[in-house]
């Protein structure tokens, strides 16, 4: 990464960014040679990342023709305006963020038991509140479903992580756009002042 004081190498941080958000891109190597690109929902269990869908398509097609993927995820904050920092140019107008990369293998899970339990973290992951019968590969009810849908695997080999949420700033323009957060005060901007909250502002380069 060419700016390192925007890596961020936190394990646990990065597990937050993934375990937060509903879904991000699958990029995978299509049959044709070209790059594929699949929006889709995911869950994170035993450190490796796991997606469903149809049992063909797409992603199975590219898959059985290369195992190599990646999975990008985007924590979106505040976007911050230009006027923020100028009273004309809108060069400063910008927004942060945090982002994984993930790099890996994809492969298919076949065993009906694994299969239950990842779709069954799934519905737990985007319905924490319940009101489903919990997903068991032996229950009647979904046997077929547990059968007929395709679940893949992204075993992780590594990942690579962004932050950018005003590292940078000197104690001017931290404060102008603290003071811009504040009085917006919109969800996301309160969320953007708590990421902002982890360090002190530093002196900005010339």
């Amino acid at each position: 990464m060419r700016r390192s004081e925007k890596e961020l190498t936190d394990a646990e941080a990065i597990e937050q960014v993934l375990d937060g958000a509903e879904w991000g891109v699958l990029g995978l190597v299509g049959p044709d040679g070209g790059p594929l690109l699949v929006p889709i929902n995911y869950v994170r269990l035993d450190g490796n990342v796991y997606f469903h869908g149809a049992p063909a398509g797409q992603k199975i097609e590219a898959l059985r023709t290369h195992s190599a993927a990646t999975f990008l995820v985007v924590d979106a904050y505040a976007q911050i305006p230009s006027y923020a920092f100028d009273p004309e140019r809108a060069c400063p107008a910008t927004q942060y963020f945090k982002s994984v990369i993930l790099y890996g293998r994809l492969g298919e899970v076949k065993e009906p038991v694994r299969k239950a339990e990842v779709l069954e973290a799934l519905m737990r992951k985007l319905q924490p509140e319940g009101g489903y019968r919990p997903i068991t590969a032996e229950d009647p009810m979904y046997k077929a479903s547990v059968s007929g849908v395709a679940v893949l695997e992204l075993v992780v080999e590594r990942a690579s992580a962004k932050i950018e949420v005003g590292q940078r700033l000197n104690a001017g323009k931290r404060a102008a756009v603290t003071d811009l957060l504040t009085r917006r005060g919109c969800p996301a901007d309160l969320r953007t002042l708590e990421a902002m909250g982890g360090g002190p502002a530093s002196p900005e380069p010339s």
